[in-house]
């Protein structure tokens, strides 16, 4: 790296810090400004911010190596996801605006209401969310920067874990200081670098392996090269694990999603309104579905070409930035993987701090002290998380294997947190149940269902394993729902009247008109317009023009009333 890179990555770092110095001031007025930014963000911050926070260290490093060893397929892993985030945008994120907690655990409260069980599962998930996954998710996107670090900037291993405790202190100390604040202006910057960087290096390459002999020649001449990396499905005429784990995929991973969750919903939570809280999910879903995959998903597949046999496919991302961004583009890139690095554990810091906070440090431990009080704890406890994700950090061994271990237990769960928006029966009890049964069970799967290797190839069993733990967790919370609400509770009343919900599930209370119906349109609506484009993008380059052509027609349809969607949530 030349000094005109290494003063783009000082002049971010510089603006992290100053950023979090000037909402200093605003972020220590109490909980409320700390952990949701005093519910002051517009659509466009919020939903920024969400997507740059998902823009981590660790996703272009494992998209990339994902693509160039088990093809384009294999982002179904997180492509399935959309379905249940499009969700999110159209059904729930008014909901979660509406009820005005400041964490989605806070959450249980309000549905709930008061009592020993609504206690435990509080504090319960305070800790498994706010500490263990938490620290889990912080611990692949360090991983990450070990590997960008060591091939970009040329660092011994054993030194590369100085660079990256320095970023982390950076890090807590921007967001410590300006809370979320902090988190989503740095957010803004941090994005920005990230998408010219990845689609800089996207187009150089595209446009160096068209030269010559064309990029599909080059592409299939290639030492690993495979045809089937190409396809967008895998082969349905025939079974295989494959096509046994996209159908699992698209019918029930994006369940764990669909009604939100932790850093996405506090987003929501902080926007200015309803109206924001839809339209930051809206633009996120456009950015994370839309712009981001191909840039990371092209990369990987020309790596074919320039790096055709490799020890650690994960090293593919930084490789190809090593191989043809120029100086100053260089620079913006490394900034960028940086600062999506301290973007990540700036919110996951903030987030897990809110949760041991909000949830239960306030609530349990410490009743009515001063708002500078709790601000000042919730620094204290950042320190403390940041220390157990660098623990974490030693003990997983690749980035996917972090997230499909996070991916099984969600799993269990998602169908309770659906229910528990339209269905009364459900109680502290079942959702309870519900988390007890995700651990027990997702331990157990973990264990007991591992990969297998058949004929010499290794066989990945996550979608098995994601199947029985979803249908094992509903087959005991169900049972506890029936048996354990027999007559509506206060709390659900109360709940039923505060969000006028509606629908079949509340008619025992009383009968509200439901958007649901509008809400479900919407959600077809967005899913197959972005689908369309996301799809059609990716035929068209790798030239399967016909195909991709019709895909692009389609969505240009969409567009129409995709527009008058727009127009009613602007208007409402």
């Amino acid at each position: 790296m030349a000094w005109i890179d290494w003063t783009i990555v000082g002049l971010y770092i510089a603006s992290a810090i100053g950023i979090g110095a000037w909402f200093t001031r605003k972020a220590s007025q109490g909980t409320s400004d700390f952990f949701v930014a005093g519910r002051s963000l517009g659509w466009f911050v919020a939903g920024t911010s969400i997507v740059a926070t998902t823009f981590a260290a660790d996703t272009p490093v494992f998209v990339s190596a994902m693509s160039r060893t088990d093809g384009i397929a294999a982002n179904w892993f997180w492509w399935s996801v959309l379905i249940g985030q499009v969700a999110t945008a159209t059904i729930f994120a008014r909901l979660w605006r509406r009820s005005e907690v400041i964490t989605d655990v806070e959450f249980v409260q309000l549905r709930y209401g008061s009592g020993p069980i609504t206690t435990v599962l509080r504090i319960f998930k305070s800790f498994f969310q706010g500490v263990g996954i938490n620290c889990v998710i912080m611990a692949a996107v360090t991983l990450a920067m070990v590997k960008i670090t060591t091939v970009l900037l040329g660092i011994d291993p054993q030194h590369t874990w100085i660079v990256l405790l320095v970023l982390g202190l950076v890090g807590l100390l921007y967001s410590a200081m300006s809370g979320l604040y902090g988190v989503v202006y740095t957010d803004i910057v941090q994005f920005s670098l990230a998408m010219v960087g990845s689609i800089g290096l996207a187009i150089i390459a595209y446009i160096d392996a068209s030269s010559g002999d064309g990029l599909m020649s080059k592409l299939t001449t290639a030492t690993e090269f495979k045809p089937e990396l190409l396809q967008f499905f895998p082969r349905y005429d025939e079974i295989s694990w494959p096509l046994f784990t996209f159908i699992v995929y698209i019918m029930v991973l994006w369940w764990a999603s669909a009604p939100g969750k932790g850093y996405s919903v506090q987003r929501l939570l902080a926007t200015k309104s309803e109206r924001d809280a839809k339209l930051a999910f809206l633009w996120y879903a456009f950015l994370h579905y839309v712009m981001r995959p191909w840039p990371w998903i092209v990369v990987g597949i020309l790596s074919l070409i320039y790096f055709p046999t490799v020890d650690d496919p994960e090293h593919v991302f930084p490789l190809m930035i090593d191989h043809f961004l120029p100086t100053g583009l260089k620079g913006i890139m490394v900034a960028a993987m940086l600062a999506a690095f301290m973007s990540t554990i700036d919110t996951h810091l903030n987030w897990g701090a809110s949760y041991l906070v909000n949830d239960v440090y306030q609530p349990y431990m410490v009743k009515n002290a001063t708002p500078n009080h709790y601000v000042w704890i919730a620094r204290f406890v950042m320190v403390f998380i940041m220390a157990g994700a660098i623990i974490a950090t030693t003990l997983i061994p690749d980035i996917l294997s972090a997230f499909k271990f996070i991916g099984v237990f969600f799993a269990g769960i998602g169908t309770v947190m659906i229910a528990r928006w339209f269905w009364w029966r459900v109680n502290a009890q079942t959702e309870l149940a519900s988390l007890i049964a995700t651990v027990l069970v997702g331990t157990l799967v973990l264990v007991f269902v591992p990969n297998l290797e058949i004929d010499g190839e290794a066989v990945d069993r996550f979608g098995l394993r994601i199947l029985i733990t979803t249908f094992g967790v509903a087959a005991i919370w169900i049972p506890v729902a029936l048996f354990s609400s027999t007559e509506p509770s206060k709390a659900a009343i109360a709940f039923h009247n505060k969000m006028q919900i509606g629908g079949i599930g509340w008619n025992k209370i009383s009968p509200v008109h439901s958007a649901l119906k509008v809400g479900l349109y919407e959600w077809v609506l967005v899913m197959s317009l972005l689908l369309c484009i996301l799809l059609g993008t990716g035929k068209l380059l790798f030239h399967e023009w016909l195909v991709g052509g019709i895909l692009m027609s389609v969505a240009a349809l969409l567009v129409i009333p995709f527009m008058k969607l727009l127009k009613r949530a602007r208007q409402s």
